[in-house]
């Protein structure tokens, strides 16, 4: 029972070493998120903030169940009873989920600008789609609905549809 409980020690201690490794890749990205934001100009609002607050819980949280789960296979000889000696004591699922995490992280930092960028390059190609119609419109000697380009335009619209020259 004695060699049960200070190989869980040791298991334990490697767990929070995962747990501190999955916190520090969280920061990482937190402050990646915020720099970029400051290179391109953003505003860095609480909303960042309170999302990391919830993925520390997500994570950590997963990473102490992942924990438990280490513990009772290891409590109830699992390797041991299928031969598997050499991974006697050793946080299997704890590191898998460890991975995991700091594997989405690095994702996180690696893509977080482009996906901004792309998203508002994609904006911009509604925006001047919608702007060639109203322009066209005109060309053609008609009327386009004044609101409807004054909303467009002043950006007022949450999701501007395409216009269509029945609308105009």
């Amino acid at each position: 029972m004695t060699e049960i409980i200070s190989t869980a020690r040791q298991m334990f201690l490697m767990d929070s070493i995962i747990a501190v490794i999955v916190f520090v890749a969280m920061m990482i990205d937190l402050a990646a998120g915020l720099y970029k934001a400051k290179v391109r100009g953003d505003a860095r609002r609480s909303e960042a903030l309170k999302r990391t607050g919830y993925k520390f819980l997500i994570y950590e949280g997963g990473i102490m169940i992942a924990s438990m789960v280490d513990l009772m296979i290891h409590m109830g000889k699992m390797y041991l009873i299928f031969g598997w000696d050499m991974a006697w004591g050793v946080p299997f699922v704890t590191i898998m989920m460890g991975i995991f995490w700091c594997v989405v992280e690095f994702l996180s930092v690696r893509e977080k600008a482009d996906e901004k960028i792309h998203s508002d390059i994609s904006k911009a190609e509604k925006l001047a789609a919608q702007i060639l119609k109203i322009v066209e419109t005109i060309k053609k000697g008609e009327s386009p609905d004044l609101d409807k380009v004054k909303e467009i335009l002043e950006g007022d619209a949450k999701n501007p549809e395409p216009l269509d020259m029945k609308d105009m």
